[in-house]
């Protein structure tokens, strides 16, 4: 019988490399997209409504996987989201008609909705709050690992091959690590699962509704903060590419490798949350939310500006400004769905307020897929850049009347 601490940190592996594969298939499209469209594969409409239909119904698929999460086991509903996952990306770039493409990408995205609550309520579970959020740092770290390699392999699959050979790579990964997650964990959790219920983690016998309990907790504004952060986050990775390659005159292969700057700032940053976590301020995801929405809003006023000017000195610092505001937004991604629904685990609705929160990311991440698609082609992408100001603001404020009943209510 393998040790406690053994199940434990094989736990938070297994996590990690599913939640690895997992962004692996997620990302292939928004990877391709702007290769995509420089070939008239497709157009940029139907592209807004591919990345939307994936962040739609990954929003929608988090309640049910959220639910599901903490009533199945959740080794179960990961391996069947990674397994659907793999038929899409395998089926996708087999489909003649561009507006099919849309139906294949939305049920990718519901099958990616069955990873993030289950891995919630494992890592929340078995681990103390301390441990946990040093577990999702991991894990999350994972993703945007895999979204670093995925930015490097894309160009050269592009170079070599096809951008067809991209999402057939991440078919064969799926289904490679679900196999090895289902047998591994299986054996890790046989007999029953790890508790490790410390004092602070304890279940209540208080028994509430996800909507409930975040009204009980004044929680409830952070949801907005979520939809305007998930716009931001996702609006900015999916359309960054594009973005440099439109508004630079730059070729799609460079914008895609460029855009690998991203993940690493992200990763950056996500450590720095963590060291900080400790201290007063960042240990309130509510006020370290106010901090990050603000540092964003600023970054943006010069980006707005430079990116009318096409030079080089002009295209580095834009590139910069938006890797640090998408890292600012990945940080704040970190407290407010890593960290926060850790604190819901007494209450045995870590999985259901993952999924809440999660589901509210993707909201906003739906509407930037389109909605930047409409605005860039509508106003161009400094005026663009200027509306992203105002959604941040609109996040801090939801974030700063949170904190009040927030505050008492982690204490």
């Amino acid at each position: 019988m393998a040790s406690s601490r053994f199940k434990k940190v094989s736990i938070v592996l297994l996590c990690t490399i599913a939640y690895f594969a997992s962004y692996f298939s997620r990302k292939t499209f928004a990877v391709v997209m702007v290769e995509m469209l420089s070939k008239n594969v497709i157009n940029e409409t139907v592209a807004g409504l591919i990345g939307a239909s994936l962040f739609v119904f990954y929003g929608a698929g988090q309640l049910v996987s959220g639910y599901l999460g903490d009533k199945l086991k959740p080794r179960y509903l990961m391996f069947c989201g990674l397994m659907v996952s793999a038929i899409c990306n395998l089926v996708f770039p087999l489909i003649p008609n561009q507006y099919w493409l849309i139906p294949v990408w939305a049920i990718n995205g519901f099958a990616q909705a069955l990873l993030w609550p289950p891995i919630v309520r494992l890592l929340a579970e078995n681990l103390s709050h301390e441990r946990y959020v040093t577990a999702n740092l991991i894990v999350t770290c994972g993703a945007h690992v895999s979204t670093i390699l995925l930015y490097l392999y894309a160009p050269l699959c592009i170079s070599f091959m096809s951008y067809k050979a991209v999402f057939y790579t991440s078919t064969i990964f799926c289904v490679v690590v679900g196999i090895i997650f289902i047998v591994a964990m299986s054996l890790v959790l046989r007999g029953s699962e790890v508790k490790e219920r410390v004092a602070d983690t304890k279940v209540c016998e208080r028994q509430e509704g996800g909507l409930e309990i975040l009204v009980h907790s004044g929680a409830l504004p952070l949801l907005f903060a979520i939809i305007s952060m998930g716009f931001m986050r996702d609006g900015i990775e999916g359309w960054l590419p594009t973005l440099y390659s439109q508004a630079f005159n730059r070729d799609s292969s460079e914008s895609i490798l460029v855009s690998v700057a991203l993940p690493i700032f992200s990763i950056i940053s996500l450590f720095i949350v963590r060291a900080i976590h400790k201290t007063k301020l960042f240990n309130n995801e509510a006020k370290g939310a106010v901090v990050l929405f603000g540092i964003s809003a600023v970054l943006c006023v010069p980006f707005s500006i430079l990116i009318g000017f096409e030079n080089t000195a002009c295209r580095i610092i834009c590139l910069l400004l938006g890797a640090i505001t998408c890292a600012c937004m990945h940080s704040c991604n970190f407290l407010l769905i890593s960290c926060m629904p850790g604190r819901f685990a007494r209450f045995g609705r870590s999985s259901t307020i993952g999924g809440i929160c999660n589901a509210c990311t993707y909201i906003g991440a739906a509407v930037s897929m389109y909605g930047i698609a409409f605005l860039s082609g509508t106003i161009g992408w400094s005026l663009t850049v200027v509306t992203w100001i105002g959604v941040l603001l609109l996040g801090g404020v939801a974030s700063f009347v949170a904190i009040k009943k927030y505050t008492k209510f982690i204490k």
